[in-house]
């Protein structure tokens, strides 16, 4: 009984060092990424905007590793979006900024996959069960 004890104290430790080990991106990975999202939705081919681009982003991503307060992430997107103004063109900035507002919100990624959905309540019974 004591090993059995053991193993699962053994086994429960390691899960819980395990779940805080996750890898976090990078700023470089977060800018590329971010930079290769937007570059692609606008068709931008211009190394020379796209170097632009990217160097905002990775410095907006250093800023998010130092801080990542709500307030803070709204204010670093509004710089960002202003910042970006200065970089795209008149079409390309318009183009991008009805994207943003016609976009889904986006859902967060499960890495275990689709959670199960839980069937809704019936808002009324029908009517022979009701009493």
């Amino acid at each position: 009984m004591k090993r059995l004890f053991c193993i699962l104290l053994i086994g429960c430790s390691y899960l819980t060092l395990a779940a805080q080990n996750i890898p976090q991106r990078l700023p470089e990975e977060y800018a590329m990424k971010q930079t290769e999202m937007v570059c692609r939705e606008l068709n931008i081919t211009d190394s020379i905007q796209r170097h632009k681009i990217y160097c905002m982003h990775l410095k907006y991503a250093k800023m998010r590793e130092v801080s990542n307060t709500r307030m803070e992430a709204l204010e670093r997107m509004q710089a960002m979006t202003e910042e970006l103004k200065g970089i795209l063109t008149a079409e390309q900035y318009e183009r991008f900024m009805n994207q943003q507002i016609t976009s889904q919100p986006r859902t967060p990624q499960n890495p275990y996959g689709s959670m199960p959905s839980i069937p809704s309540m019936p808002k009324q019974l029908p009517p022979e069960d009701r009493q």
